[in-house]
């Protein structure tokens, strides 16, 4: 869910619990009138409550800025893309393609021996690509643009080739898993 969501989600509930709770307390102690004063404070107070509790969890899931400064190397991929051989952007069968995106360092510190790591998810069996090479170091402010070579076998099959990609660093300063996919057709 996102943070909207979550926020909607959790102000509607707590004024659910709060407009339930509060009309039988009120009831209880007031009668009519009180179950329905009741049911108004708590329903104000309920959703008050929901929505801090989820603008609280989301003050601690914020991670920095993808452009902000960090004292440590801070890696970004950007810009995935597939060329192949006649430029339509589709692998088809026997053809030799070429991944290429680029790697950033954000951060403020070097970062050291950045090894891509591939890995095919759905769709790749008729895929073979190339072996990662380490990119010894991407100094602060600098990138470097990665190619993986990347050819289909002939039975390949019409539809989405779907890839996990992520950066290991010698540091421990790598990237999370960041999911893409490519268009593949089969024969005709």
């Amino acid at each position: 869910m996102d943070q909207f969501t979550r926020s909607v989600f959790a102000t509607q509930t707590g004024a659910a619990i709060g407009n339930v709770t509060g009309s039988i307390i009120g009831g209880n102690l007031g009668g009519y009138r009180g179950s329905f004063m009741g049911s108004v404070i708590g329903t104000a107070a309920g959703a008050m409550i929901g929505a801090s509790i989820v603008a609280r969890d989301q003050k601690a899931v914020e991670r920095p800025r993808e452009e902000t400064p960090t004292p440590s190397p801070y890696l970004v991929i950007k810009d995935i893309r597939l060329q192949d051989e006649n430029w339509n952007r589709i692998v088809e069968p026997n053809e030799n393609c070429v991944l290429i995106f680029e790697i950033h360092n954000n951060g403020e510190k070097t970062a050291y021996d950045i090894r891509p790591v591939l890995q095919g998810l759905e769709g790749t069996k008729q895929l073979t690509y190339s072996s990662p090479l380490i990119i010894d170091q991407i100094k602060p402010g600098d990138g470097v643009l990665y190619k993986v070579n990347l050819t289909a076998s002939p039975n390949i099959k019409t539809g989405d080739a779907n890839f996990e990609i992520r950066l290991d660093e010698r540091n421990g300063y790598g990237t999370q898993p960041e999911e893409f996919s490519i268009k593949t057709q089969g024969r005709l």
